[in-house]
């Protein structure tokens, strides 16, 4: 997926359908026709059909989800495919408006439509299924609200069992097209044809499981129309590239790329602290500190000689001991963002050392791991409105932080996000397949980057410490948030691209750190 793209609710969709109608002077009946015709392209570049004779069959209902079908199924047959029938799930005289224009005119053409109306009709049908070539989902569009029941939900799942090719029409069938989530059962697709701006739910899982490979065509409506709404950004290089840290100067100085004071790593999870502060490194940032606890730094000293290890003092059990108001900030001194949670623990010292750094530092700083686990229990000590924050939680993460359960999360994972982005004022990283991104304004992104690869112990540190790394650099919290999500999904998908399926853990995704982000800034400065 290329360029840059915005992800529009159904509802502003509709909105904008209307305006092209109103506005532009657009008919829908036009509208419907690219949408169709866009479909059709994307049935002859797959090379699905390899003869004429090829059997294609469409399941229409009676909105304008079947109308788009119903121009599918007359340019197929315009083409010369001459088997090619609509079952549709409602009576011929019941359909109206654009939809009906465009059932007459295949009807006039010689297509064959069957009424399907009863379970007992689709028994009779549903053997046939096997025999052909393509089937095409113009059930249900993006204005379904309530569950899938009935004969619906009895021939989405005969789709779901068809071993051929599936093309959903604007979104599968049954599938949320803000949330994602699946009502009662949903069409899982080979492709979905979105129509004029792709909608979220395509993106978020589960939805984009359901949805395949997606395809957003043009319909007429212009893309500039997609700027003036509260849509959702989608993640790709050709938006991310732009917001990177510029190269590295001939004449440069470490110095002057950013310096990044990570506090992670503590008994026994040193490790957590080590992929951070050297994740950082990698991402180009000039210079890392990690802060941990004595008798630890001393386990460290030299296992990556590139960092430099900053003492705090612990008490005889390995907790950290307090930090004075004059230490904390010659510790800090220099700095130019913090790095704050990946194994840092959770004992009453590393709670008071965070509610200080939260109060009394004004560098950018990102929270991740035990960081957020103590927020989640003292909310109290996060001031009101800190919008040079960044919080990465996972749905546990999350969960607790907003009081519920992680299905509660993962069921709605652009509103939680927004939730607690907008009620803490700071930006959220909501990690998971389809990452979500939320700006303390409410402002939405969606990560297309990253696979199963990322699914390892440490991952989440390596994240911690790109993102970190670009606060150091110079970058916004959002830039930060949006380059640092997409690279680190990035890493993932040239160690998949490159065969590498089995065993990938974090320090691998460290390593292959430096060559992601070479390839994902290349051309940025010329």
């Amino acid at each position: 997926m290329t360029g840059d793209i915005k992800l529009l609710t159904a509802a502003r969709m509709r909105a904008l359908d209307e305006r092209a109608i109103h506005e532009i002077g657009i008919p829908g009946v036009v509208l419907m026709e690219q949408a169709g015709r866009g479909a059709v392209r994307i049935i002859e570049e797959a090379g699905w059909l390899g003869s004429f004779d090829d059997e294609v069959l469409l399941f229409a209902g009676k909105g304008n989800n079947g109308g788009d079908a119903f121009v599918v199924a007359r340019v197929l047959l315009l083409a010369g495919f001459r088997r090619v029938k609509v079952v549709l799930l409602a009576t011929c005289d019941t359909i109206g408006g654009d939809a009906k224009v465009n059932l007459d005119a295949f009807i006039r053409l010689g297509g064959q439509v069957e009424e399907l109306l009863s379970e007992a009709c689709w028994q009779g049908l549903k053997p046939s299924l096997k025999i052909k070539k393509l089937l095409v989902d113009g059930l249900l569009g993006t204005g379904l609200n309530s569950n899938v029941r009935g004969l619906y939900a009895t021939i989405i799942a005969a789709i779901n069992q068809f071993s051929g090719p599936v093309l959903a029409l604007d979104i599968p069938s049954g599938l949320n097209a803000d949330s994602g989530l699946p009502l009662g059962d949903a069409v899982r697709a080979t492709v979905t044809a979105t129509f004029a701006f792709a909608k979220p739910g395509l993106f978020v899982y589960p939805g984009r499981e359901y949805a395949g490979h997606i395809e957003i065509i043009d319909i007429g409506i212009p893309k500039s129309w997609a700027d003036e709404e509260d849509g959702v950004r989608l993640l790709t290089t050709d938006f991310c590239r732009p917001l990177l840290p510029p190269s590295p100067k001939a004449n440069g100085h470490k110095g002057r790329r950013g310096h990044l004071l990570s506090f992670a790593g503590g008994k026994g999870k040193a490790g957590a602290g080590l992929l951070a502060a050297g994740a950082a490194l990698h991402c180009g940032c000039g210079l890392s500190t990690l802060a941990l606890p004595t008798t630890v730094a001393a386990h460290l000293e030299g296992r990556n000689p590139a960092l430099m290890l900053e003492a705090l003092p612990e008490s005889v059990d390995g907790c950290l001991m307090g930090l004075s108001a004059v230490a904390l900030e010659a510790l800090i001194l220099g700095k130019t963002a913090l790095a704050v949670g990946p194994g840092f623990g959770l004992n009453r010292r590393n709670s008071e050392l965070l509610a200080a750094l939260l109060s009394d530092c004004c560098l950018s700083m990102v929270l991740d791991a035990d960081a957020l686990t103590l927020l989640a229990a003292t909310p109290e000590i996060m001031p009101k409105g800190r919008p040079h924050t960044i919080l990465t939680p996972h749905p546990g993460e999350m969960a607790r932080l907003l009081k519920c359960e992680s299905r509660d999360i993962q069921n709605n994972r652009l509103a939680c996000a927004r939730e607690l982005a907008v009620k803490w004022g700071v930006y959220v990283v909501l990690k998971g397949a389809g990452t979500v991104i939320a700006a303390p304004d409410g402002a939405l992104s969606i990560n297309f980057s990253g696979n199963f690869l990322l699914s390892t112990a440490g991952s989440g540190d390596i994240l911690t410490g790109i993102i970190g790394s670009f606060l150091a650099q110079g970058l916004s919290p959002l830039a930060a948030a949006q380059s640092g999500v997409f690279l680190h999904g990035l890493i993932a998908d040239h160690l998949l691209a490159a065969g590498q399926t089995h065993g990938v853990t974090a320090v691998e995704l460290g390593r292959a750190l430096p060559g992601t982000l070479s390839v994902l800034a290349g051309g940025l400065n010329g």
